[in-house]
């Protein structure tokens, strides 16, 4: 049995709604103050009733007004007992069980004392929503048991017949344990309430951060898209840019059609780059207060074809089965190698015929871009960047588990083939071959 409820119990099931309200002063004595004017009123309606009555003789030993009075103030100090519940629930619940059996067995007026083992319930649901269930039933088991037994002693000591007494007892004893009991049981059921709750807020909480990390992780992909498209977009016109003016610094006696020429496709270069651009910036903005325009695939294959046949590249397209179901990585990174291969046919193949054949298969794509040899280019036609575009295309598809290949024909033209599965399942089976 427990000794001291002094140390507080690492284990407690800290009831949070309820008890920490009562835990208040202001709260917990307007408390206290309302359940002592509502015992009072119920100790003493029974004698003020009869009183009223009239012709009634009182013949106790302790003169009417005393009892009256000592009536009081044990109400008032069993609702004291509940002042200690927030700190000390086990003293509460002993001290307002052991004013109830002072005024019952002190007074012999257990009849006017009808509420007092509601003040015991009250301060035992208080116990068992701060404590163990354990803890809260052998305290239980103990006020109850105390409580009856003394009654027994009590009432066979008044020296009325056996069968009285014990009948007694017995109503007696099933008036205060009835209340205390449920109560207990209420206490244990809030308690374990309340221990559910806190676990789903602790829940929501990890799931919420959970959730901020995925943002996150969002954000930076994301960003590490938008430079992916600068460079994938961007990046091949400022290319461009840089090997039309090279071309132009090269070229020795230009005339007035070429220079013409030249200085239309810098500025359509330099407006495709600019607009690039402007769409980049639009998607970081995109990020936090608006929502970014979807990722090109394969299904704006049409729209990119049309852009360069205006630009007067001539390009004959196959495409074998439909693009539209295909999954949105495997489907965006094939068009950034159509878009890529494009890009590289018309600064190194000008002029040239460009074929486009894309081929679905059930469990795998291939695309293959190539051109025919254009008019002949000098070495200043070539990038001068870090080369990030095929490779940059190469780490896409490595990471689709598929294979990225670049190199010239036997024609004299250039040819850039992808080959890859459409989900990590088919990574291991053999894709479509030329």
């Amino acid at each position: 049995m427990p000794t001291s409820d002094e140390q507080p119990n690492p284990r407690t099931a800290d009831a949070e709604g309820f008890t920490r309200i009562l835990s208040r002063p202001r709260v917990m004595t307007a408390f206290v103050v309302i359940v002592f004017v509502v015992t009072v009123v119920q100790s003493l309606s029974d004698p003020l009733a009869t009183i009223l009555q009239g012709d009634v003789v009182w013949d106790y030993r302790i003169p009417f007004g005393v009892v009256i009075a000592l009536v009081i103030a044990g109400c008032a100090a069993q609702s004291a007992f509940l002042l200690l519940s927030p700190r000390f629930p086990v003293v509460a619940a002993l001290g307002t069980a052991a004013c109830y059996l002072a005024l019952v067995a002190g007074f012999d007026i257990p009849r006017w004392l009808g509420a007092l083992p509601l003040v015991v319930g009250i301060s035992v649901f208080l116990l068992a929503a701060q404590r163990r269930a354990a803890v809260a039933i052998l305290w239980t088991v103990v006020v109850i048991g105390a409580a009856v037994g003394i009654l027994a002693l009590w009432s066979t000591s008044t020296g009325a017949p056996a069968a009285i007494a014990w009948s007694f007892v017995l109503s007696a004893g099933l008036a205060f344990a009835a209340p205390v009991a449920g109560a207990a049981a209420l206490g244990i059921w809030w308690a374990r309430r309340m221990s559910g709750l806190r676990r789903a807020r602790a829940e929501l909480a990890a799931a919420a951060a959970e959730h901020e990390a995925d943002l996150e992780r969002a954000r930076t992909r994301e960003r590490a898209r938008i430079a992916q498209e600068l460079h994938d977009v961007a990046g091949q016109h400022l290319a461009g840019l840089l090997s039309l003016a090279d071309a132009a610094v090269d070229i020795d006696g230009l005339d007035a059609a070429q220079a013409a020429t030249l200085i239309a496709e810098m500025r359509a270069e330099g407006r495709f780059a600019s607009a690039s651009l402007y769409a980049a910036l639009r998607d970081l903005r995109a990020e936090s207060d608006a929502r970014a325009d979807p990722t090109l695939d394969l299904r704006s294959l049409d729209a990119l074809l049309d852009y360069w046949s205006s630009r007067g590249m001539d390009i004959v397209v196959r495409v074998h089965a439909g693009v539209d179901d295909l999954p949105a990585m495997v489907s965006t990174t094939a068009y950034r190698v159509v878009q890529e291969a494009l890009t590289n046919a018309c600064k190194h193949a000008p002029g040239a015929r460009v074929s486009v054949d894309v081929r679905v298969a059930p469990t795998s794509i291939r695309v293959a871009v190539g051109n025919e040899p254009g008019r002949a280019a000098v070495a200043s036609d070539l990038p001068t960047g870090l080369g990030w575009g095929l490779a940059g295309m190469a780490e896409r598809v490595d990471l689709l588990h598929g294979t990225l290949t670049a190199g010239p024909v036997s024609t004299g033209g250039w040819a850039v083939i992808m080959e890859a599965p459409l989900s990590a399942s088919e990574a291991s089976t053999r894709v479509l071959t030329p």
